[in-house]
């Protein structure tokens, strides 16, 4: 079975062709939301030729293609527009292209208060994967419970009954990857939580792209991380 990620890769493939100076718009926009005159200028510099020998139509060109393809959006700030890479195959170009960030980890908390220093050990010591971030969306109910609280976690406290809530539930998780996946390569823990909250995070990681993971075994015991494919 070819993974949705895979075939993500596959498009950014088809929509570069090649090209050097798409490879390059790719590349930019990865350090964050361009303008056409710094994409103009970097591929000038890239290319080792002068700006004004890339064209309006030239630049315009290459970011269509990309575009098109869903690789980019462009929106307008006031009177300058930019370009970014869309969210979603942000995981695809950065496999398309051989780039590594740092990790986070995006998960819930409902009844296991120890649950976020346990994944950071787990996955150092069996994937060999230092976390920068983690952030646990968790249940009020949850606030004076959680212990082992690491200096990577990030808390983001909601209401007892959204977690009970599947469309709650994927937009504070989406809204959550759209600012943090620019910066980091997240993955999805789905160790705990409703079924309602392990039924969204595993469609938002679809959708993104994403590695999903879970502790398998009893808690306070050694559990081993299974990576869900």
């Amino acid at each position: 079975m070819v993974s949705p990620l895979s075939d993500a890769i596959t498009v950014v493939a088809r929509a570069v062709g090649g090209v050097e100076a798409r490879l390059i718009i790719l590349k930019e926009l990865l350090e964050g939301p361009k303008t056409g005159i710094e994409l103009r200028y970097a591929i000038a510099r890239k290319l080792g030729v002068s700006p004004k020998s890339i064209s309006d139509a030239k630049l315009y060109f290459n970011l269509q293609a990309l575009e098109n393809s869903g690789l980019i959006m462009r929106y307008r700030d006031w009177k300058t527009k930019y370009a970014e890479i869309n969210p979603k195959m942000l995981q695809a170009v950065r496999r398309y292209l051989n780039v590594t960030t740092s990790f986070l980890c995006l998960a819930t908390l409902d009844s296991e208060p120890l649950l976020m220093r346990e994944i950071v050990w787990r996955l150092r010591e069996q994937e060999g994967i230092s976390l920068s971030k983690c952030v646990f969306i968790a249940e009020n109910k949850m606030r004076g419970k959680i212990g082992g609280r690491t200096e990577e976690a990030e808390m983001v406290w909601v209401n007892d009954d959204d977690l009970y809530d599947y469309e709650k539930v994927y937009k504070i998780a989406e809204d959550l990857l759209k600012k943090l996946i620019y910066s980091y390569e997240p993955i999805i823990d789905v160790t705990d939580g409703t079924r309602v909250t392990v039924a969204a995070l595993q469609q938002l990681a679809w959708e993104y792209g994403l590695r999903v993971f879970y502790l398998k075994g009893k808690p306070y015991e050694k559990r081993r991380i299974v990576w869900i494919k």
